[in-house]
This record gives structure tokens, C-alpha cells and sequence, in this order.
């Protein structure tokens, strides 16, 4: 596989080419979209710390999608730790949700990535301190599910969204809504406390994919 960034307009297109086809489910599940030359995404070329962003795309693509479908052994907890230790005694407001947060409770999910919330007051914060690792430009989404989102590639995928939307919790709760948001919980992993959702609204979210054997992890755990 090939990870190349191209001008265009006042835009830079972040393109895939020379793939084995297993890899468009990965793309597609990230929101890449597809033409004739293959698979990309369009930011403006404006944001800040294209330049980095450019050169973390171009080298840790590949890796990050052998990682999204186990081609490659994922270091989410070394990801984690490393995030943990970057983001100390900085006043970053954020949580962990998705299936790294239910691992940290013991609970065995092979994550193929790490999910961050963070609070929108601290997008200029949190892209500073990872100038060099941004891999996808933290940016607004114009109204998704989540005011801001970016890629972090530290060791691992590293997903960051801030301020999740209220469409997120319907028709059913979500593990990264503005409801999760509310119950959040603390639990220590490695000398970090990290705040995480209730566990059984990762047993619905999971259920509500259709992974039963996570969903029953999870609910054994609450038992």
C-alpha cells in the first residue's frame, strides 16, 4: 500500500493507492471515499500542522490500517500509557471510551484503536501536544456526531472527537454520548486515572452491533 498527499485547490487530497482489496472495508469503515485512483480524503490545506501531518500520513498509514484489521499485533495499551503521560498535569479534559475502555477494566476486547473524548475548549491544547503524531487533522465536523475529530497515530490509532452530539444517544444510548458523557467512571490503569462510561452501556452498544461474544464479556463483568 501507498499513503500519498497531494495539493489541490486550497486543499490537500490524502490518497491510498496499491491496496489488496481487504483493505476497503478498513477504508471504507474510516470514511475514506473512492474514485478511479484508488481511496482518499480532502482537509484544507490551511489547518495547522499540515506539513507534520503530511509526513506522519505518508509513513504510518500502511501500519495503521494492517493494525484496524489485525494484520498487524495492535499496542493499544503502549498507545494508551503513551497518551496518558503526554497528556499529564496538563489540564486536558477528557475520557476513554470504545473497547480499550472495557480492556482496562480487565475485560479481554482486542481493540484495534483508542477512543478519546476530549472537551472542545481544548482542541488548540490537545493539537499542540501532538503536533508530530497527527495522522488525520483535528478539525470541525460540520455537524456530525461529534463537534471536532482526528487521528492520532502514537504507537496505535488514537481517535479524538470532542463534545459528542445528542443524535449519538438515538434512538439507543450510546458508550461515547452526551449520557455516558454524564455517568462517567473512574478506574486506575498503570498509575493513571482515567475516566471511563458505565459498562452496561458498552454491553448495549456491542449488542446493538450484533458482537454478541463482546456484549456477554461485558455483561459477565457487571455480574
Amino acid at each position: 500500500m501507498k499513503a500519498i498527499c497531494t495539493p489541490r485547490d486550497q486543499d490537500i487530497i490524502y490518497r491510498l493507492t496499491d491496496y489488496d482489496p481487504l483493505y476497503e472495508q478498513a477504508f471504507s469503515m474510516c470514511f475514506y471515499q473512492q474514485d478511479e485512483h484508488g481511496w482518499f480524503k480532502r482537509f484544507p490545506a490551511s489547518l495547522r500542522y499540515t506539513a507534520k501531518i503530511i509526513k506522519c500520513f505518508e509513513r504510518y498509514a500502511p501500519q495503521m490500517f494492517d493494525q484496524l484489521l489485525y494484520r498487524e499485533i495492535v499496542p493499544w495499551e503502549d498507545a494508551l500509557q503513551a497518551f496518558c503521560e503526554r497528556v499529564f498535569g496538563s489540564g486536558l479534559d477528557w475520557w476513554l471510551t470504545g473497547s480499550a475502555a472495557a480492556c482496562i477494566r480487565g475485560i479481554d476486547l482486542m481493540p484495534h484503536d483508542v477512543d478519546i473524548i476530549i472537551n472542545s475548549k481544548h482542541c488548540i491544547m490537545i493539537d499542540d501536544l501532538f503536533a508530530d503524531e497527527w495522522i488525520e487533522p483535528l478539525r470541525d465536523t460540520s455537524g456530525w456526531v461529534t463537534k471536532d475529530f482526528g487521528v492520532i497515530f502514537l504507537k496505535a490509532r488514537i481517535d479524538i472527537a470532542s463534545d459528542p452530539l445528542p443524535q449519538i444517544d438515538l434512538p439507543t444510548p450510546s458508550d461515547c454520548g452526551p449520557l455516558a458523557q454524564s455517568q462517567l467512571e473512574a478506574v486506575n490503569w498503570r498509575g493513571f486515572e482515567i475516566r471511563v462510561p458505565p459498562l452496561y452501556l458498552q454491553a448495549m452498544v456491542n449488542r446493538k452491533r450484533g458482537r454478541e461474544e463482546r456484549a456477554f464479556a461485558i455483561e459477565k463483568a457487571i455480574t
